[in-house]
């Protein structure tokens, strides 16, 4: 698969593995669309052979900006909608955003899957891959060190991926809340860093970085948090991050609202150390964003810790899918000193 356009690899490719499906013969009832961006197939199509920033034949992808990396699927798939529709081709700037804001957030996981994967074939056995050149870490190889870098579902309540007497407490809560006609509703966040665990030491799947995008490699991707329900210790969840294509004010606070929430619950009743949240951003221009996240942990300032900290430690925007997983690492290195091998 093609990385940049090519008519001849398109009109070779079978109507199911087409970036646009045409809908102008089979309308979607209430709808006028006439034609739809088929996402896994824009990202089997782009990403076919690599993983930005574990592209060993293609090294020039991993420091490619990284806005452009990311709109080069939809790039594509206009690409062929202007090939084999014409003037008839035509999807609407709200698809485009939507799907170029899913796409943002597979290309960004995949990235963050592979990087835990490496550092997890570190843990465990001392083997460290050169290709492409990571610097390797300092600490002291051991397989409790190893973690697990997974996407989570739209509207997925992430007290699921909790141990059953964690969630059994926040279930109190909700309940007591619930019979004074309240809620403490979660936000999901669009990935988690845990830590991985002790039952899947030895699974080579925890370990096995993802070799491209095909639709194959993308359900591994998305299905990996359903393992890891019911399954994860309060003080396992190391970091949470939000993909955000930009920053609009009707979405600038949502962060927040989830760091928050994720901190009342896990410092606040279940005892786990500092629960760090970051926001990824293709672009903040034009919003207070840098200043807007500098606000404490709400339970901090409630409790006057003297520990307290950012509810979002960082707004970052990836210059390069090298760089998001060099970050990660450099993140791990630190944060996984604390743990035993």
């Amino acid at each position: 698969m093609p990385f940049t356009f090519s008519e001849v690899a398109t009109r070779a490719l079978a109507e199911a593995d087409r970036c646009i499906t045409d809908l102008r013969e089979t309308p979607v009832r209430g709808r006028d669309t006439k034609f739809r961006l088929a996402q896994q197939n824009m990202l089997q199509y782009t990403f076919g052979s690599f993983v930005p920033g574990f592209a060993a034949d293609n090294p020039g992808v991993n420091g490619m900006p990284y806005d452009k990396l990311v709109s080069r699927p939809v790039e594509n798939a206009s690409a062929e909608g202007q090939l084999l529709y014409g003037p008839d081709y035509l999807v609407k700037s709200s698809a485009i955003a939507k799907v170029t804001g899913d796409i943002f957030e597979v290309i960004s996981s995949a990235i963050l899957w592979n990087a835990a994967a490496r550092w997890n074939r570190y843990m465990a056995d001392g083997n460290w891959s050169g290709s492409p050149r990571y610097a390797r870490p300092s600490l002291k190889p051991g397989p409790g060190r190893q973690v697990a870098a997974v996407n989570l579902p739209r509207r997925y309540d992430w007290v699921k991926l909790l141990v059953p007497s964690a969630r059994q407490q926040v279930s109190e809560i909700r309940k007591e809340l619930s019979a004074k006609g309240m809620g403490l509703p979660t936000s999901t966040p669009d990935l988690a860093v845990v830590a991985l665990p002790t039952e899947y030491s030895s699974d080579a799947m925890w370990r096995t970085e993802v070799p491209n995008l095909k639709r194959e490699n993308q359900i591994i991707l998305t299905d990996a948090h359903k393992q890891l329900a019911g399954r994860v210790k309060p003080a396992e969840i190391l970091l949470a991050v939000a993909f955000k294509v930009s920053l609009r004010s009707d979405r600038l606070y949502q962060p927040l609202y989830e760091a928050n929430i994720m901190q009342l619950l896990l410092e606040g009743r279940l005892g786990a150390p500092r629960v760090e949240f970051e926001v990824h951003t293709l672009d903040r221009s034009g919003t207070d964003a840098i200043n807007t996240y500098t606000a404490a942990s709400l339970f901090g300032v409630a409790t006057a810790r003297d520990d307290v900290h950012r509810a979002v430690r960082e707004l970052y925007e990836p210059p390069n899918a090298g760089e998001l997983a060099k970050r990660l690492l450099g993140f791990l290195g630190e944060r996984m000193s604390l743990v035993k091998p």
